[in-house]
């Protein structure tokens, strides 16, 4: 992959690639919480603590669901609910960079974390 195939997160190129993955495998997560649909979409993702915390952190994650306004991930470590995170998202046809503030942490058997964060847009 060539940098310029990552991407700042983008609420319409995210929805591109989404309804792209749709047509090609109707699946969703849908509840009655969520804003939009959730797609299965395992891919590995990075997070960081941004800049201007002071704060130097990193940690690799693995993506379980994508939607445009969050994700769903298995990380092993804990994550605290409102941090906001610095957030880049590897898939087979883009990466994505951005923000993202994490909405819940849940323990699972064997010490991993379900997460759940929610993209913050620059242009929104």
């Amino acid at each position: 992959m060539e940098t310029t195939d990552i991407c700042r997160l983008n609420r319409d190129v995210l929805a591109k690639m989404l309804a792209d993955r749709a047509a090609a495998e109707p699946h969703s997560h849908a509840d009655g919480k969520r804003l939009t649909a959730r797609w299965p979409f395992p891919g590995t993702v990075e997070l960081w603590a941004p800049e201007n915390t002071g704060r130097e952190w990193y940690a690799l994650a693995t993506s379980i669901n994508l939607s445009t306004s969050g994700i769903g991930l298995h990380c092993d470590e804990p994550l605290e609910p409102d941090e906001e995170l610095e957030i880049a998202i590897h898939e087979p046809e883009m990466s994505f960079h951005g923000r993202a503030v994490v909405r819940h942490c849940t323990e699972m058997e064997g010490g991993a974390f379900m997460v759940g964060m929610q993209f913050l847009y620059e242009d929104e």
